[in-house]
């Protein structure tokens, strides 16, 4: 099969690519089961509710993913054209609309925390130009607060919770937690500290086996373990965002990786979404110390815990079975604005 007709080079903006890439799927008239199974076939990681995520957003999908999709769909031939495509949005080419501080951002209106010209290329943390991040950067603190739109099939809410906003399972200006429970972390700007090692704190780092190589969450000293900053931000039903900002490469939501290489590791993504559970995590009080939670992924069953148990600097964060012991266990502390 070929692409025939369909010219993603054609393709004004992501959300045109994306609908090309639903009518590539609709020819090949594969179900996303047969998809996985195609992909894993030609030595490619495509899991069917990737798939069906690359077609529900109108945004771009990654590379790898993008090239086993459309060899999937049974034109393999393509991938190079269509790569070329993705790429050439990925640039901003499609933005020459928009105000050149904007362009250079490669963001949509609607999605002005996807701040980077290709989230995928350089790792999950973009790195925007310093003169469109000093005036993104002004225009937002002369507002008092940043706002993040999730992408059209959620409510548009305005996370920055210390500055006075409040959404649903928020936490006011005092620390006390509305809608979550009693225990529940406040909002805002945070450290979080593996309890056994008080002294570290999580911040970016990465998978020291080489494996994956964008950035992910491990423990290392707290003095210089900023930037990024970390900042709680209360979503829905005890739920939070633990976002990570960043003055060079962005802000982004610590994510767990489903998929090899590096599953199981916790990434900073710019998409920040409330349907998205490898997003949302729960803070459980464990009762050892006020501060002291269990940190649980929305999506499973799973505790976030130090890797195999490692003591070591900087050893990975990572999603694994809860077992109840130390090194599955953090400290929470607020950091004062400012």
């Amino acid at each position: 099969m070929t692409t025939g007709d369909l010219r993603p080079r054609a393709a004004a903006d992501p959300a045109e690519f994306v609908d090309l890439l639903r009518q590539l799927k609709d020819r090949s008239r594969l179900t996303f089961r047969q998809l996985e199974q195609r992909a894993v076939a030609a030595g490619d990681v495509l899991a069917r509710s990737t798939a069906a995520d690359v077609l529900r957003r109108s945004t771009l999908p990654r590379p790898e993913v993008l090239a086993a999709f459309v060899r999937a769909c049974g034109a393999a031939d393509e991938v190079d054209e269509w790569l070329r495509a993705r790429d050439r949005l990925a640039a901003g080419a499609y933005a020459s609309a928009e105000p050149p501080v904007e362009a250079s951002f490669g963001a949509r209106a609607d999605d002005v925390l996807t701040v980077g010209p290709d989230e995928t290329r350089s790792g999950l943390f973009t790195r925007p130009g310093p003169l469109a991040l000093l005036v993104v950067a002004t225009l937002l603190v002369g507002l008092g607060v940043w706002f993040w739109w999730p992408d059209d099939d959620g409510p548009r809410t305005s996370d920055r919770t210390a500055v006075g906003a409040s959404p649903t399972g928020s936490a006011s200006a005092n620390g006390t937690a509305s809608g979550t429970g009693q225990g529940s972390p406040a909002s805002g700007r945070s450290r979080i500290h593996p309890a056994r090692d008080p002294q570290l704190c999580i911040s970016e780092g990465r998978d020291r086996s080489a494996r994956y190589e964008n950035e992910v969450a491990v423990q290392r000293p707290c003095v210089g373990a900023t930037p990024p900053e970390t900042y709680l931000v209360p979503v829905t039903d005890g739920m939070y965002f633990v976002r990570w900002e960043h003055p060079v490469k962005g802000i982004g939501c610590l994510t767990v990786r489903r998929e090899e290489p590096g599953q199981n590791l916790i990434e900073p993504q710019h998409e920040c979404r409330t349907d998205s559970w490898d997003q949302l995590f729960r803070f459980e009080p464990t009762g050892s110390a006020p501060n002291a939670y269990r940190l649980r992924p929305a999506g499973g069953d799973l505790c976030v815990g130090i890797r195999d148990d490692d003591t070591e600097v900087p050893a990975e964060a990572a999603a694994e079975p809860c077992t109840g012991q130390p090194d599955q266990v953090f400290l929470i502390d607020p950091v004062p604005e400012g």
